[in-house]
């Protein structure tokens, strides 16, 4: 094997072991992990295929895959690899979520004297929860959006129905099924650019950077979490405007594009 081959193969023990974990704690084996991950081989050698011009046929994927043709074949005519995904959605929904808390903390229509976003009637002349909806939210109703705003705990419904804000953004967390979902999209959207930066001339490619210590003082992790969320959401809330001002209103000519910020602390014993 070639050292970058086997380089890589250590890299990706490195990764797919917090994966694992995730996958086990839900009662998934090996081999519900191969199935999906021959679905994702198939699936990447139909992309490289059509980079190079060439039609994805089942005995070039089989060829590049390694896979036999059978498996190749009863996977691509599967219903599984023509699956509906909720992806897309999901990222527009959260989209529209950011921008309803964005609205709603900056905008003087619904903000108070002193700047703080106001307790809103659900309904009714705006200022309103539906009218700041309708404003900042596009075509989502605004039943959806309260929900998920309840759900992330970044709204709470008082006792005379009206709905006030506790935070200007949010984390996903927990194992439901909308934080599983954020787990495929932020990592495909991480391991999208390092694969990007591999294939890529320097010239065109994608920021990637990160500040990291092998030594810091567990002590300072709270500290360096409250930092982030200050400051971190500050930034966000800067490229969160800068990217609105030129969103394109139709789909043509436009691309998915953004940035993340994580926080990590390693405690694998590697």
């Amino acid at each position: 094997m070639r050292p970058i081959q086997a380089t890589l193969l250590e890299s990706c023990l490195r990764l797919l072991r917090p994966l694992a974990r995730i996958l086990l704690r839900h009662g998934l084996s090996t081999y519900d992990f191969s199935r999906i991950a021959n679905i994702a081989f198939i699936e990447a050698a139909q992309d490289i295929l059509h980079e190079q011009g060439k039609t994805p046929s089942f005995s070039r994927v089989s060829t590049i895959t390694g896979l036999h043709r059978h498996v190749v074949s009863d996977i691509a005519k599967s219903a599984e690899t023509n699956r509906p995904s909720l992806a897309a959605e999901k990222d527009y929904q959260r989209n529209r979520l950011a921008r309803v808390l964005s609205g709603w903390f900056e905008s003087p229509e619904y903000t108070d004297e002193d700047g703080r976003p106001r307790v809103l009637p659900v309904d009714g002349p705006d200022p309103s929860f539906e009218g700041l909806v309708r404003s900042f939210s596009g075509d989502i109703y605004p039943k959806i959006i309260l929900d998920e705003l309840l759900r992330v705990g970044a709204v709470r419904v008082l006792k005379d129905g009206s709905v006030r804000a506790l935070a200007r953004r949010y984390t996903l967390g927990g194992a439901d099924t909308t934080a599983l979902q954020q787990l495929g999209s932020a990592g495909r959207d991480l391991f999208s650019t390092l694969e990007h930066n591999i294939v890529a001339p320097a010239d065109s490619r994608l920021f990637d950077d990160s500040v990291v210590s092998v030594r810091l003082d567990s002590a300072a992790i709270p500290l360096l979490r409250q930092m982030l969320h200050r400051r971190g959401a500050s930034f966000l809330e800067d490229v969160e405007g800068w990217i609105s001002e030129r969103e394109t209103t139709g789909e043509a000519g436009s691309v998915r594009a953004g940035v993340m910020i994580q926080m990590f602390v390693d405690r694998d014993d590697e």
